[in-house]
């Protein structure tokens, strides 16, 4: 490791700026000092994941698209590589010197496969061929994906990782053909970790914050068919990824983030009432109302020329009746405790309460 370590000093040396010096020096000097890239630091759950490496005392990068908003992370003490990750040299220049990649960047909602494919597929493949072309001691790779990726369960049983993946959307579909490529590119050179997180909530959220928003104004959403599904806790998945750092036993393994818990619609309604002290009402959604919400939206969003919150696919995600998963692994290999979704939504409220999203 110091002789490694010494390689890193000696190439940071030349061409790079002080502040990279300096860090190469601590290396150098004995205090391991971990660099690692995140791309997709802005987003909602990248944040999160530079926040808790930064607690954890790492050194961190983000890569970020040059137009980026900076909003969750512009007064943190990070370094920023801006550019494109469809450009080889770019990709080349920011894996070069770092200890560790944590590859967040990605589009969950697009206007057509081929971008879903292009972004979440082309980019990380791009990204693996330029670590190995540069960064052969790459100490991990960190990849997060989603359960979208595996699919909704047949029936109430839990997922396991060994089963079938039976995507549901091109969205599902563009990142299990990522994991793919990750897996056929990084196996037997460099370390990695693939990460498939449940629905993420948390600060900062405007996906599952539908939930919170009408329970604020006294409602809860019920469907007409029983479904169960698990959340996530953001700041689970940031512990979960710095957990993957320097644990051996996550390399090459996929993990199932997820509060182990399942709930129906109106179960996560009446809990996150519940926590924070608020009586709701049910309000009950046909299922034929999200067929219909989903195409409209698909239709404006042609209109707009912009991606859809709602679409067709989206919908078809939603209304499967199991989105249940095996999170025993991850327990177990990355030593944590998922969050109950009592406590996460009673913070996530209360963020966005001190926020004004409410």
């Amino acid at each position: 490791m110091r002789f490694l370590n010494s390689l890193r000093f000696v190439k940071a040396y030349v061409g790079l700026d002080f502040r990279d010096y300096f860090v190469s020096l601590a290396i150098y000097l004995g205090g391991y000092v971990s660099r690692v890239l995140v791309t997709g630091a802005n987003g909602f759950v990248g944040s999160h994941i530079v926040e808790m490496l930064l607690e954890k005392e790492h050194h961190v990068v983000c890569a970020l698209r040059e137009k980026s908003n900076l909003r969750w992370i512009q007064n943190l003490p990070v370094e920023y590589r801006y550019g494109c990750f469809n450009d080889n040299k770019f990709l080349e220049t920011i894996v070069k010197d770092v200890d560790v990649v944590i590859h967040c960047a990605g589009v969950v909602r697009a206007m057509t496969k081929d971008e879903y494919f292009k972004i979440n597929v082309k980019n990380t493949k791009n990204l693996c061929e330029s670590i190995l072309k540069v960064n052969l001691i790459l100490k991990k790779f960190i990849f997060i994906s989603s359960q979208a990726a595996m699919g909704p369960s047949l029936s109430s049983s839990i997922r396991r990782i060994p089963d079938k993946e039976n995507p549901v959307s091109d969205y599902g579909s563009s990142k299990l053909a990522a994991e793919s490529e990750i897996k056929q590119i990084l196996c037997g050179k460099v370390p990695y970790t693939i990460l498939r997180p449940a629905a993420v909530y948390g600060p900062r959220d405007k996906d599952i914050f539908i939930f919170f928003n009408l329970v604020h104004r006294h409602f809860r959403l019920v469907t007409t068919t029983k479904r169960l599904l698990q959340l996530v806790f953001v700041k689970d998945v940031a512990k979960a990824v710095t957990a993957c750092l320097e644990n051996e036993k996550t390399n090459n393994n996929v993990y199932y983030l997820a509060d182990s818990t399942a709930h129906t619609w109106s179960e996560i309604g009446k809990i996150i009432a519940s926590s924070i002290g608020i009586k709701t009402v049910p309000l009950v959604v046909p299922d034929v109302m999200f067929k219909f919400a989903g195409m409209f939206a698909e239709i404006f969003s042609y209109i707009i020329r912009r991606p859809a919150v709602l679409n067709r696919q989206k919908i078809v995600e939603m209304v499967q009746k199991y989105w249940t998963a095996d999170t025993n692994p991850a327990e177990t290999d990355l030593n944590i405790e998922f969050t109950s979704l009592e406590v996460g939504s009673r913070i996530t409220y209360n963020w966005y309460l001190s926020n004004k999203f409410l």
